[in-house]
């Protein structure tokens, strides 16, 4: 406890809102001691002062840390430079959890840890909940490092928060919903219980990190256009052609490899077409092998023949 609260204070006191406190303080006690007449004039302009310049981070603050439904709740943060785990553990959770990491051969294996860990880095991990497990920053990154595995850039520096609640969540802008996972402003948000199910089955083709870290990965790539992989985005309008072509058959009775919520929009549909290629990808290259080669050639990987990259980095 004592740890998470120093990490709390260091995360904190740079803000403008801790400045403002500290600076108003000071100027307020000068006033008093030195029985500056207008005292509380100063106080007056000083207060206003300061609502302005704090509003701006008041209102982001909310929209990254409580607009999903957890208003009052406990929330653990956990900044991605100061976490620190042995590589042994690092091992051994990943090994016990991620299927994709057991195909990996010793050398990808390190590599695989080390992307983890730059991503990480960068990171604050908001659990909204009282208590936490150590495995939750690193199983919820290493879904992003399995999708973006064979590419060069990887790090989804649009993202600085990662939201981790314990079952699905409110979405406040639309009151009667609840989600699993969603991606919004420069937050991912995901339920932990429905996380750990992607795991728990991993053949059903339903996983919502992977769910979620392909929509942040489109994002990237095309909406920030920040540390764009060139690949990608060269390789994705060849996987949109074919997309096209699988929804409009996905939408004919007999054919429901796909989910309905997947034939909502094309976004959807490249979501569960990321689930699918992972934890389906027999099945996939059986029905729509157009639609698989597509994604191998964009992912640079071969899940089928447990290939984790087709061609050098």
């Amino acid at each position: 406890m004592m740890k998470q609260n120093c990490l709390k204070i260091k995360h904190y006191i740079n803000t403008p809102r801790i400045k403002f406190v500290l600076l108003f303080g000071s100027i307020f006690l000068w006033a008093q001691i030195n029985n500056f007449f207008p005292a509380n004039l100063v106080f007056f302009i000083i207060l206003v002062f300061g609502v302005l310049l704090t509003s701006k981070e008041r209102n982001k603050e909310w929209e990254d840390q409580i607009t999903h439904g957890d208003a009052g709740q406990k929330v653990l943060s956990f900044y991605g430079d100061e976490l620190k785990y042995e590589e042994t553990e690092l091992d051994h959770i990943l090994t016990r959890h991620l299927p994709f990491y057991g195909i990996l051969n010793p050398p990808q294996k390190t590599i695989f840890r080390q992307r983890l860990h730059d991503f990480m880095q960068d990171k604050t991990f908001k659990i909204h909940a009282r208590t936490g497990f150590r495995e939750m920053p690193i199983l919820v990154s290493a879904t992003a490092i399995q999708i973006s595995f064979g590419l060069s850039s990887y790090k989804l520096p649009q993202f600085a928060y990662i939201h981790i609640f314990p079952e699905e969540f409110l979405n406040t802008h639309q009151p009667d919903q609840f989600l699993e996972g969603n991606v919004s402003g420069q937050a991912i948000h995901i339920s932990w219980k429905h996380f750990m199910e992607g795991f728990d089955f991993p053949d059903d083709g339903q996983n919502v990190g992977l769910h979620e870290m392909a929509h942040a990965y489109y994002y990237q790539n095309f909406i920030s256009r920040d540390d764009v992989d060139n690949s990608f985005v060269s390789s994705f309008p060849n996987f949109n052609k074919t997309a096209n072509k699988v929804f409009a058959l996905e939408k004919i009775p007999g054919n429901d490899l796909f989910s309905d919520y997947a034939l909502k929009n094309d976004q959807e549909f490249w979501a569960e077409s990321i689930e699918l290629y992972f934890e389906k990808p027999g099945a996939l290259q059986d029905r729509y092998p157009e639609l698989y080669q597509s994604l191998c050639s964009l992912l640079n990987q071969d899940p089928v023949n447990k290939i984790p990259l087709l061609r050098r980095i």
